[in-house]
């Protein structure tokens, strides 16, 4: 091979990967999933939605389940939720926020994750719930922080705590076809969040 060309490769290996186009890529994943179902989805269809070579994609993620599961958990409302609490209000209001934020501010969000419960793929559902779970827990005791250390809340508490409203939200998303609504969020918070916290 000539000297020139196996410099040309060697250098396109060692080139830095151009992070602006997770977010394109990540983003058409959404799109797709919403638009056409897991199962439906292509790497193909990404890329080209993405405008970006398969190659491109292929780089970054291994599979379409890693690519599917990052779209689904690092585009999420997570983190943008916790900025945007407004932390003076009383616990209940930033639950009731915390949820609203995650699970009904983002329609294409809600209709890929619809997408992925339906999928009815055992690897792929184990792996969106610990990926979802982590993500959620930790805001659930960034939120709780100042609370755990007065109240005393052991792990298990909290674990109770993280579960409850996921777990009602999605079982709506996978058994009934349909997104919570803010009076069933409210509700979810007042008659089962709110009573295992102390006063």
């Amino acid at each position: 091979m000539p000297k020139e060309k196996q410099q040309r490769i060697e250098e396109k290996r060692g080139r830095p990967l151009d992070l602006s186009r997770n977010k394109v890529i990540l983003e058409a994943t959404l799109d797709l999933l919403a638009e056409k179902g897991y199962d439906a989805l292509t790497i193909d269809a990404v890329a080209l939605q993405a405008k970006v070579g398969k190659g491109t994609i292929y780089r970054r993620w291994s599979s379409k389940m890693e690519l599917v599961i990052d779209a689904a958990t690092l585009m999420s409302p997570f983190e943008l939720s916790l900025d945007t609490l407004n932390k003076n209000q009383d616990l209940r209001g930033q639950f009731v926020d915390l949820l609203t934020f995650v699970f009904m501010e983002d329609k294409k969000f809600q209709k890929a994750t619809n997408a992925i419960c339906n999928a009815f793929n055992d690897e792929l559902d184990q792996r969106m719930r610990d990926a979802f779970y982590w993500r959620y827990r930790n805001a659930i005791e960034s939120l709780l922080e100042p609370y755990v250390k007065k109240n005393k809340l052991t792990d298990e508490d909290m674990e109770l705590i993280a579960d409850i409203g996921p777990a009602l939200v999605m079982y709506n998303l996978r058994s009934k076809n349909q997104s919570a609504d803010i009076a069933y969020i409210e509700r979810v918070v007042d008659k089962l969040v709110m009573p295992l916290l102390p006063n």
